[in-house]
Order: C-alpha cells, then sequence, then structure tokens
C-alpha cells in the first residue's frame, strides 16, 4: 500500500501481469478514463514518471487507483 505521496514501483512483469487482467496501464489509457487524475497526480507525486497507473489495495484490502512506476525489463532476463 503506497503512503500519501509515495509512488511505488513494480517489476515489468508485475505490471503486465496486473495490465493483463485490467488492473494496469498506461496513462493513454487512463487519459481515456479520467485525465483529470494524471494532472492531480503530476502535481501530488513528484517521483511518478508519468507512464504507469494500478490498482492496489490499501490496508483494508480495498482496490484504489495509483500512480506507479515500472522498473525496465533487464536485457538478461529478455534474453
Amino acid at each position: 500500500m503506497p503512503s500519501a505521496n509515495s509512488v511505488p514501483t513494480l517489476s515489468r512483469a508485475e505490471f503486465d501481469r496486473l495490465e493483463h487482467r485490467g488492473a494496469a496501464g498506461t496513462t493513454v489509457v487512463l487519459a481515456e478514463m479520467d485525465s483529470a487524475a494524471a494532472d492531480r497526480w503530476r502535481d501530488e507525486h513528484t517521483g511518478w514518471r508519468g507512464r504507469h497507473w494500478a490498482y492496489l489495495d490499501d490496508e483494508h484490502g480495498v482496490l484504489r487507483l495509483h500512480p506507479i512506476n515500472v522498473t525496465r525489463t533487464s536485457s538478461q532476463a529478455a534474453a
């Protein structure tokens, strides 16, 4: 669960798994859903790279929309 202004970082594999389930995506998809969310996140989360989002659970197990950063795939993992 992310804290107030922290931006969680997910591995590429974890992001791909969530994206496959419809629980994560790129900001292009987010803009289609709610462009105001991305604009607000850019102001509130300075560590956010502005590319990805995901539904993450909070302390009560409720999924909430959050900005996320995604690690790059290493060349060893891609080979």
